[in-house]
């Protein structure tokens, strides 16, 4: 007597269960008040390089940012010249050679040996003030990230 076996036959719906829920989490938008920075490979910055960035840089909107380093753990600071209540600061992760990221998003690419910067998303970082002249309605309504570069 040849008796059938399920076995086959509830592996098979589990495996496209299972393939229908990862669909299902790869299409679900992400948080939009977080976003998980993941490299896969941790970078280790330099002495060099963190001696060549650990400055205070003048941005295109008119602020200040601090970068400073604590026991290896880097963190950035926006600063208002006309306000007297220090931003708080936030910690930003290598990512790569002279690129840095926030939990958030908010990207930063530093060249010219720390000299120059360039921040992604800056709409990320707390304290960020933009003049009147540099508001747009795509960046208001947060459609379109915010870039500031190093002057």
């Amino acid at each position: 007597m040849h008796a059938k076996r399920p076995l086959p036959i509830v592996l098979a719906i589990f495996a496209l269960a299972s393939a229908a829920a990862q669909a299902q989490t790869a299409a679900s938008p992400p948080a939009t008040d977080s976003v998980r920075v993941s490299t896969g490979a941790y970078y280790h910055v330099t002495a060099q390089e963190a001696l060549s960035i650990e400055q205070q840089y003048r941005l295109s909107n008119g602020q200040r940012m601090e970068i400073h380093e604590s026991d290896n753990h880097f963190y950035s600071r926006l600063i208002s010249d006309h306000e007297l209540q220090e931003k708080p600061a936030v910690e930003i992760y290598p990512t790569g050679p002279g690129r840095f990221a926030s939990k958030r998003g908010a990207t930063f690419v530093f060249s010219n040996e720390g000299e120059h910067v360039v921040i992604d998303d800056a709409q990320l970082l707390p304290g960020l003030r933009m003049p009147a002249a540099m508001r747009s309605a795509s960046t208001v309504s947060g459609s379109a990230g915010i870039r500031l570069v190093s002057r």
